[in-house]
């Protein structure tokens, strides 16, 4: 990413944002897949997310976090959907999200299954980590909470989904 196209985005230049936009959508929407497993609410998500970047562009303070920043607009977004009382939950496949190298096609549903069936937080910690590839710092940097809590959210998840791959439930009282 260029922190130089990121300043320019900032004062006000309407190419360089786009461009950042460009460059960042397929994570941006995977982000949002993830969270609402269908297509029309990730679009929708993603739409809304750019919206908020374009208009809030000018808060941004540190512009070598761009990426983080613009990810937890749409973490926060995807949340906010999902909180909504009429929400239905339509599920798709997932060929949407890259494929991890070594897992059959059950493997990874199962994974996904897992990742669904945790508490928010937990599942926002793991995306961020196994999906994007964020460590614990940028995390505790995007949920604005201490190192420390972060990589015991990390620690949780990975024993609440071995417990559900091994035996289909979570134990919760480890």
């Amino acid at each position: 990413m260029d922190v130089i196209e990121v300043k320019a985005a900032i004062k006000g230049d309407r190419q360089a944002l786009e461009t950042l936009l460009k460059d960042h959508y397929q994570q941006l929407y995977k982000t949002a897949f993830l969270y609402v497993k269908n297509e029309a609410d990730a679009l929708d998500i993603v739409q809304d997310s750019v919206i908020k970047i374009m208009t809030k562009i000018d808060s941004l303070s540190q512009p070598a976090f761009f990426t983080t920043w613009a990810v937890r607009i749409v973490i926060h977004t995807s949340l906010d959907l999902l909180r909504r009382p009429s929400r239905q939950v339509l599920t798709e496949p997932l060929e949407h999200v890259e494929a991890r190298q070594g897992l059959s096609e059950d493997s990874r549903l199962d994974i996904y299954a897992g990742i669904a069936k945790l508490p928010e937080d937990l599942q926002e910690v793991t995306v961020l980590h196994y999906f994007h590839g964020r460590k614990v710092r940028e995390i505790s940097l995007i949920t604005e909470e201490p190192v420390g809590t972060t990589k015991y959210k990390l620690h949780q998840a990975r024993g609440l989904l071995r417990d559900y791959l091994e035996g289909g439930e979570f134990h919760e009282d480890e």
